[in-house]
Protein backbone atom coordinates (compact mmCIF):
# COMPACT_ATOMS: atom_id res chain seq x y z
CA UNK A 1 0.00 0.00 0.00
CA UNK A 2 1.40 3.17 -0.88
CA UNK A 3 2.11 6.22 1.54
CA UNK A 4 0.43 9.42 0.89
CA UNK A 5 1.83 12.54 0.64
CA UNK A 6 0.03 15.65 0.83
CA UNK A 7 2.06 18.95 -1.05
CA UNK A 8 0.36 21.94 0.12
CA UNK A 9 2.05 24.47 -2.43
CA UNK A 10 1.52 27.16 -4.90
CA UNK A 11 1.37 27.14 -9.00
CA UNK A 12 5.08 25.63 -9.23
CA UNK A 13 3.61 22.59 -7.46
CA UNK A 14 -0.17 22.64 -9.08
CA UNK A 15 1.85 22.73 -12.56
CA UNK A 16 -0.88 25.01 -13.96
CA UNK A 17 1.96 26.91 -16.00
CA UNK A 18 2.42 23.56 -18.12
CA UNK A 19 0.92 23.67 -21.40
CA UNK A 20 -1.97 20.96 -21.45
CA UNK A 21 0.28 18.01 -23.41
CA UNK A 22 2.96 17.98 -20.56
CA UNK A 23 0.26 18.48 -17.29
CA UNK A 24 1.64 14.84 -16.99
CA UNK A 25 5.35 15.96 -16.08
CA UNK A 26 4.84 18.51 -13.68
CA UNK A 27 6.79 17.22 -10.10
CA UNK A 28 4.20 15.69 -8.35
CA UNK A 29 3.38 13.45 -11.33
CA UNK A 30 6.70 12.49 -12.25
CA UNK A 31 7.50 11.90 -8.24
CA UNK A 32 4.58 9.62 -8.12
CA UNK A 33 5.04 7.55 -11.50
CA UNK A 34 9.09 7.33 -10.37
CA UNK A 35 7.87 5.69 -6.83
CA UNK A 36 7.08 2.55 -8.00
CA UNK A 37 4.23 2.30 -6.33
CA UNK A 38 5.63 3.89 -3.21
CA UNK A 39 4.02 7.16 -2.76
CA UNK A 40 0.48 8.43 -3.29
CA UNK A 41 0.96 12.15 -4.32
CA UNK A 42 -2.11 14.63 -3.64
CA UNK A 43 -1.29 17.64 -5.31
CA UNK A 44 -2.93 20.78 -3.10
CA UNK A 45 -0.73 23.36 -5.42
CA UNK A 46 -2.87 26.42 -6.19
CA UNK A 47 -1.10 29.49 -8.07
CA UNK A 48 -0.72 32.21 -6.81
CA UNK A 49 -1.16 31.45 -3.35
CA UNK A 50 1.25 32.54 -0.48
CA UNK A 51 2.14 31.48 3.26
CA UNK A 52 -0.63 34.11 4.29
CA UNK A 53 -3.21 31.34 2.86
CA UNK A 54 -4.34 30.03 6.60
CA UNK A 55 -7.58 29.56 5.43
CA UNK A 56 -7.13 27.54 2.53
CA UNK A 57 -4.77 25.11 5.02
CA UNK A 58 -7.49 24.97 7.42
CA UNK A 59 -10.09 23.99 4.43
CA UNK A 60 -7.52 21.30 3.89
CA UNK A 61 -7.42 19.68 6.79
CA UNK A 62 -10.94 19.58 6.93
CA UNK A 63 -10.95 18.08 3.41
CA UNK A 64 -8.14 15.47 3.53
CA UNK A 65 -7.35 12.44 5.82
CA UNK A 66 -4.31 12.51 7.50
CA UNK A 67 -1.60 11.58 5.46
CA UNK A 68 2.17 9.84 5.95
CA UNK A 69 3.91 12.84 5.14
CA UNK A 70 2.65 16.52 5.03
CA UNK A 71 5.34 18.50 2.39
CA UNK A 72 4.69 22.58 2.80
CA UNK A 73 6.29 23.76 -0.48
CA UNK A 74 5.46 27.75 -0.50
CA UNK A 75 7.37 31.23 -0.50
CA UNK A 76 7.81 32.43 -4.43
CA UNK A 77 4.62 34.21 -3.98
CA UNK A 78 5.99 36.03 -0.45
CA UNK A 79 9.30 37.27 -1.97
CA UNK A 80 7.52 39.70 -3.75
CA UNK A 81 7.16 41.37 -1.02
CA UNK A 82 11.00 43.18 -0.61
CA UNK A 83 10.08 44.66 2.47
CA UNK A 84 11.58 43.83 5.79
CA UNK A 85 8.40 42.16 7.22
CA UNK A 86 8.58 39.76 4.38
CA UNK A 87 10.36 36.52 6.21
CA UNK A 88 8.56 37.58 9.58
CA UNK A 89 5.22 37.29 8.30
CA UNK A 90 5.89 34.58 5.99
CA UNK A 91 7.54 32.53 9.41
CA UNK A 92 4.88 33.62 11.68
CA UNK A 93 2.68 31.92 8.72
CA UNK A 94 4.50 28.84 8.43
CA UNK A 95 4.64 28.29 12.10
CA UNK A 96 0.92 28.65 12.25
CA UNK A 97 0.46 25.75 9.20
CA UNK A 98 2.85 23.20 11.32
CA UNK A 99 0.61 24.00 14.86
CA UNK A 100 -2.75 23.30 12.63
CA UNK A 101 -1.33 20.55 10.78
CA UNK A 102 -0.07 18.81 13.96
CA UNK A 103 -3.19 19.60 16.31
CA UNK A 104 -5.59 17.88 13.53
CA UNK A 105 -3.38 14.92 12.10
CA UNK A 106 -1.18 14.19 15.27
CA UNK A 107 2.04 15.70 17.13
CA UNK A 108 3.65 12.71 15.45
CA UNK A 109 2.83 13.95 11.49
CA UNK A 110 6.01 14.11 10.09
CA UNK A 111 6.38 17.80 7.81
CA UNK A 112 8.75 18.74 5.48
CA UNK A 113 9.17 22.78 4.63
CA UNK A 114 10.55 23.17 0.98
CA UNK A 115 12.29 26.19 0.62
CA UNK A 116 11.51 28.09 -2.63
CA UNK A 117 13.22 28.18 -5.54
CA UNK A 118 15.33 30.23 -7.23
CA UNK A 119 13.98 32.29 -10.30
CA UNK A 120 15.45 33.63 -13.26
CA UNK A 121 16.32 37.44 -12.79
CA UNK A 122 16.52 38.23 -16.70
CA UNK A 123 13.15 36.66 -17.52
CA UNK A 124 11.18 38.20 -15.09
CA UNK A 125 9.29 40.84 -16.79
CA UNK A 126 6.98 43.38 -15.25
CA UNK A 127 9.03 42.67 -11.87
CA UNK A 128 12.33 42.52 -12.79
CA UNK A 129 12.91 45.58 -11.62
CA UNK A 130 12.79 44.11 -8.23
CA UNK A 131 14.52 41.01 -9.62
CA UNK A 132 17.86 40.92 -7.18
CA UNK A 133 15.50 41.46 -4.27
CA UNK A 134 13.44 39.18 -4.77
CA UNK A 135 16.30 36.55 -5.58
CA UNK A 136 17.50 37.82 -1.98
CA UNK A 137 14.41 37.21 0.01
CA UNK A 138 14.50 33.58 -1.40
CA UNK A 139 17.70 32.64 0.05
CA UNK A 140 16.67 34.32 3.28
CA UNK A 141 13.32 32.09 3.25
CA UNK A 142 15.37 28.78 2.90
CA UNK A 143 17.55 29.99 5.88
CA UNK A 144 14.52 31.19 7.78
CA UNK A 145 12.67 27.62 6.63
CA UNK A 146 15.49 25.54 7.85
CA UNK A 147 15.68 26.99 10.98
CA UNK A 148 12.21 26.22 11.55
CA UNK A 149 12.81 23.40 10.62
CA UNK A 150 15.18 22.35 13.22
CA UNK A 151 13.31 24.28 16.14
CA UNK A 152 10.04 22.46 15.44
CA UNK A 153 11.22 19.13 14.63
CA UNK A 154 10.14 19.40 10.89
CA UNK A 155 12.43 18.32 8.26
CA UNK A 156 13.93 20.69 5.16
CA UNK A 157 15.13 20.35 2.16
CA UNK A 158 15.62 23.27 -0.53
CA UNK A 159 14.82 23.79 -4.45
CA UNK A 160 17.28 26.60 -4.57
CA UNK A 161 19.31 26.18 -7.13
CA UNK A 162 17.51 23.40 -8.51
CA UNK A 163 16.13 24.34 -11.31
CA UNK A 164 18.14 25.04 -14.29
CA UNK A 165 17.98 28.90 -16.12
CA UNK A 166 16.48 27.42 -19.25
CA UNK A 167 14.35 25.96 -17.51
CA UNK A 168 12.93 29.65 -16.43
CA UNK A 169 13.05 31.16 -19.67
CA UNK A 170 9.13 31.95 -20.02
CA UNK A 171 8.99 33.60 -16.65
CA UNK A 172 11.52 33.89 -14.82
CA UNK A 173 9.27 31.89 -12.13
CA UNK A 174 7.54 28.78 -13.66
CA UNK A 175 9.64 26.27 -14.42
CA UNK A 176 9.21 24.26 -17.65
CA UNK A 177 8.63 20.48 -18.42
CA UNK A 178 12.05 19.96 -17.73
CA UNK A 179 12.45 22.23 -14.67
CA UNK A 180 9.77 19.64 -13.21
CA UNK A 181 12.39 17.06 -13.96
CA UNK A 182 14.90 18.60 -12.12
CA UNK A 183 12.72 19.43 -8.98
CA UNK A 184 11.15 15.83 -9.00
CA UNK A 185 14.57 14.16 -9.71
CA UNK A 186 15.82 16.18 -6.79
CA UNK A 187 12.75 15.56 -4.20
CA UNK A 188 12.18 11.87 -4.81
CA UNK A 189 14.84 10.31 -2.78
CA UNK A 190 14.06 12.45 0.23
CA UNK A 191 10.21 12.07 0.02
CA UNK A 192 11.16 8.12 0.26
CA UNK A 193 13.83 8.34 2.68
CA UNK A 194 10.99 10.16 4.92
CA UNK A 195 8.27 7.81 4.44
CA UNK A 196 10.01 3.94 4.24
Amino acid sequence: MPSTIIVFGDSITEGNTLPPEDRLRAWVNLVQARSHGWLRMVNEGKGGRPTASLDEFEEMLARQPRPDLLVIALGTNDSRNIGEDCIPAAIANLLGMITRARETWGRQLTILLVGPPNIRQDALGPTRPIAAQRDAKLRELGVAYETVAAAFHCEYTSLYGIIPPASLANDGVHPDAAGNEAIATALLPKLLSLVK
